[in-house]
């Protein structure tokens, strides 16, 4: 439980800082994740061809993912150095990979939706396998074809631990984004309103999981010194 208890501290501590994070840079990877998905599968939707937008949809998604976890990464990067938590710091470590996440993301998360196709699982265990590039170019500085190889190393030790993760996380997102689009609703029904509380929302309690895995990964790759991948 080190690394959960260690992420729900560095949340606490830190969440105006884990808020300006959401506001400035998860919002807008998130907006423009909406008019990339709204934009590309509108053909689709308007031939009637319903397979096609959830595909796409789950492509930009993972894209979208790969690189709103890097400012958080930094961040519990930090905290583990016990170093000052700085926002400047934080976004500048999360810009520095981005391009090359981007890129790598491309064709992982293709490989992913792929995968799905096969009866979910193959896309669930590549996804699980590939989580750790966003990790290793922020915690290791290992991108491309090095980082993927650090991706898959750490995936694979910690495959099932990544999984009830993601479960528990999957569970309380739903929750969560219920209870807010209930309470709200009964205040206001503005679409714009409902929406950016959900994301900001949803964000807030992802950062949580961010951090876990973050610290999951920092033991790991303590541990790790010495057996690098190659």
């Amino acid at each position: 439980m080190g690394p959960v208890r260690d992420a729900l501290r560095l949340f606490r501590e830190n969440v105006w800082q884990v808020f300006l994070v959401i506001l400035l840079f998860v919002v807008p990877i998130q907006m423009v994740y909406t008019l990339a998905v709204n934009y590309t599968t509108l053909p689709f939707q308007v031939l009637g061809i319903p397979l096609w937008p959830a595909l796409i949809k789950s492509f930009f998604m993972f894209i979208a993912l790969f690189l709103i976890q890097l400012p958080f990464i930094s961040m519990a990067l930090q905290y583990a150095r016990n170093e000052d938590i700085r926002l400047g710091k934080t976004l500048a470590d999360a810009f520095q990979p981005m391009l090359s996440i981007y890129v790598m993301s491309f064709f992982v998360s293709f490989l992913i939706v792929t995968g799905s196709l096969l009866l979910i699982i193959p896309g669930l265990v590549l996804f699980l396998l590939f989580l750790g590039i966003s990790y290793a170019a922020i915690i290791d500085g290992k991108t491309w074809l090095q980082g993927v190889k650090q991706s898959f190393a750490f995936g694979s030790s910690h495959f099932f631990k990544l999984l009830g993760l993601l479960f528990v996380f999957a569970v309380l997102g739903l929750i969560t984004s219920f209870a807010v689009l209930f309470v709200l609703y009964l205040v206001t029904g503005f679409y714009l309103i409902l929406n950016v509380s959900v994301k900001i929302t949803n964000s807030l309690l992802f950062s949580i999981l961010f951090f876990t895995i973050s610290f999951y990964y920092l033991d790991w790759s303590d541990g790790a010194v010495g057996t690098e991948v190659i």
